[in-house]
């Protein structure tokens, strides 16, 4: 997955901040980080799944710099 889509898919999180969605992200067929938009802000919230740690991010392209390295480890 390029780094341009994984910043369009977090940009329209952003812009649908109203509604609670949701993406989640698989590797290996293993849904490993989800992110959502916290409610009426921009901000990105990324919770990996197997620690259950939380990361929150102002910025889109920092966010989507983290999803896709991780996607590309």
């Amino acid at each position: 997955m390029s780094l341009k889509h994984i910043k369009e898919m977090l940009e329209t999180l952003c812009y649908y901040n109203a509604v609670e969605i949701t993406h989640t992200f698989s590797k290996n067929e293993q849904a490993f980080l989800k992110a959502s938009c916290k409610k009426n802000t921009e901000t990105i919230q990324l919770t990996f799944l197997k620690s259950q740690e939380i990361k929150y991010y102002d910025d889109i392209d920092e966010a989507a710099a983290v999803i896709a390295e991780l996607i590309n480890e």
